[in-house]
């Protein structure tokens, strides 16, 4: 009876040292990293420095087999590595870091978010395609005053043979991540080859868009709409459709809509007329 005792309070105490106590620290969801040293160590720091971060945030150079292959090689030779500042959600301060590589043929977009009394978190990373010339990026409050969201222009998707494509994309934080709410051609140019011997010259087809803010209506959920001025030349013929993207909060997306092609604008708010006073 003794060894039975001795043998039941050995197993007890074993399940219990290895039980998840209550107070034990979950792994973080987020890895903490100060966007000012993160810069840094991209910028100056040593070599197995800028390996082991880049392999920790994400940044991975493209798989030289085929883009849709994912790689494991960290990218750890930038051009330059800038920092901006930026409101993305509500209640928190935000930097994105965007560190431009020739020799990956990328620009890496990295986001970092801290609530107040909070440490910096590494959100996420995103790479976009930069093999001729890197996109444009700018920030703007397009859904709701003080929360900017991230506007990228010529963001090359296909540039080889006879076809050349850049997009406009509209990115934003939605709980703690960054989704795509916008994805549209800006620029696109298709050529084709002569038809038959008598067709000497060839066919080409392009398309330009430029986009513009417009003043949402009263009571709509958005700041801002954008206005697209579409420009589509085929060979010797061109047509010139406007559409107008609005903010739909349920989808949490943007949404084109046809647009009269015209002066027309959002009307603005009607005044109050003024109530007549008691003689």
């Amino acid at each position: 009876m003794k060894h039975l005792f001795i043998c039941i309070t050995a197993v007890a105490f074993f399940s219990t040292a290895h039980a998840e106590l209550p107070f034990k620290k979950k792994p973080q969801e987020f890895l903490t990293r100060k966007p000012g040293e993160t810069a840094q160590t991209l910028r100056n720091g040593t070599p197995v420095q800028r390996n082991d971060l880049a392999l920790e945030l994400g940044i991975l150079a493209p798989n030289p087999s085929g883009t849709g292959a994912k790689s494991n090689s960290p990218c750890t030779d930038f051009n330059q590595v800038e920092e901006k500042p930026v409101t993305l959600r509500a209640d928190a301060d935000n930097v994105v870091l965007l560190a431009e590589s020739t020799a990956c043929d990328s620009l890496y977009v990295v986001v970092f978010d801290r609530a107040p009394k909070s440490e910096w978190r590494h959100v996420q990373t995103l790479r976009l395609m930069a093999r001729t010339q890197p996109p444009e990026f700018s920030f703007a409050e397009l859904v709701q005053p003080g929360i900017s969201e991230i506007l990228v222009h010529k963001e090359i998707t296909s540039d080889g043979g006879n076809v050349r494509e850049q997009d406009f994309v509209v990115l934003k934080m939605i709980r703690d991540r960054i989704e795509t709410v916008l994805d549209t051609t800006e620029q696109s140019e298709i050529t084709l080859t002569n038809r038959s011997p008598e067709e000497l010259d060839n066919l080409q087809q392009t398309q330009k868009s430029t986009f513009d803010l417009l003043k949402s209506p009263p009571n709509s959920a958005a700041t801002y709409r954008l206005l697209e001025k579409e420009v589509i030349t085929d060979n010797r013929t061109t047509i010139t459709p406007f559409r107008v993207w609005t903010w739909d909060p349920q989808q949490a997306r943007f949404r084109p809509a046809p647009f009269d092609a015209g002066k027309a604008r959002p009307a603005p708010p009607q005044k109050k007329p003024a109530e007549a006073k008691p003689n």
